[in-house]
């Protein structure tokens, strides 16, 4: 009995139902939550926008994972990766990697915004970029918030839930499930950062959101902790809510942070380092090879690390 129990739980097509079933329906509710939200007469629009992404956050993506968990192993924190400690020197690596990288992320999504499909998909294009102006306005009824409270409070939903929601849901849970089907580490990264990435439905920030969870994938693989990835998820979305407030500049929404929607902003930290039409992206350049060299070190850090253990 116990085995076929074993078999059952190990089998990836019933986990990976459990995940996306218990997702599709919690989204439903989620939406059916934000649709009572928005009609109930005292909660303005930006309260029942943050207030449903909190409920999104933890039905849609923190529940699934959780269910997910409790089927595949009978040690669900451990086997979603909340069981590892997060280190100070990881922590440390996390900022330096982040300041590191900022110039060539962002020349990569100024690149992925402005690109423009064939003459035959323009009805495509005018449609996606539709999307991307009606997320835009979300982010900025998002981010209207004034006074310290409302950052803190916008910080939380946006920056924290959203961090450790979708870390859990996309690293904790669907990254698990595909490495223990055998599909190996690096397509298992992969795969789940590509998921990560359309999951969010904004064709013009697809590439540097794929290659940030490429990255969220393999801090997971390298330290062992789920909570990494969620610092470095948090980190990045609560950037863009904090220089809202003391610089004026706010470019994501309350699901990825700086890099949701990407170009919509002309100054401020989401266009440091981007060249100007026409020049060679210099910054970009140095930012990408000071990004990998670190990464190279970073990488050894945890493995030597976890030798001496």
């Amino acid at each position: 009995m116990s085995d076929s129990i074993d078999a059952i739980r190990k089998n990836t097509g019933l986990r990976l139902m459990v995940l996306f079933g218990s997702f599709c329906l919690l989204l439903a509710v989620a939406s059916g939550i934000f649709l009572v939200l928005s009609n109930i007469s005292g909660i303005g629009e930006r309260s029942s926008l943050l207030l449903a992404s909190a409920v999104q956050c933890i039905l849609a993506f923190c529940l699934p994972a959780w269910l997910c968990g409790k089927f595949s192993s009978s040690r669900s924190m451990e086997w979603l990766g909340l069981s590892g400690r997060l280190h100070l020197k990881g922590v440390v690596g996390v900022v330096i990697l982040y300041v590191l990288a900022l110039p060539a992320l962002n020349q990569l999504i100024a690149w992925n915004a402005g690109m423009h499909f064939p003459e035959w998909a323009a009805g495509l294009e005018s449609k996606l970029r539709e999307m991307e102006d009606a997320a835009a306005a979300t982010t900025s009824v998002i981010l209207s918030y004034s006074g310290i409270s409302g950052m803190l409070a916008t910080v939380f939903v946006v920056g924290i839930l959203t961090g450790f929601s979708e870390e859990l849901f996309f690293r904790g849970a669907l990254q698990k499930v595909l490495l223990q089907s055998n599909m190996g580490v690096a397509a298992s990264v992969w795969v789940s950062a590509f998921i990560f990435s359309a999951v969010h439905f904004q064709f013009f920030g697809f590439v540097p959101r794929l290659l940030m969870g490429v990255m969220f994938g393999y801090l997971l693989i390298w330290s062992k902790s789920l909570w990494l990835p969620v610092f470095a998820h948090a980190l990045n979305n609560s950037v863009v809510v904090v220089s809202s407030y003391f610089i004026g500049t706010g470019t994501s929404d309350a699901g990825e942070g700086i890099k949701d929607y990407p170009g919509l902003a002309d100054s401020g930290i989401d266009s440091f380092g981007i060249a100007a039409s026409g020049e060679i992206p210099w910054a970009a350049l140095a930012s990408a090879i000071a990004t990998a060299l670190f990464l190279y070190r970073f990488r050894k850090y945890f493995f030597s690390t976890q030798a001496n253990s």
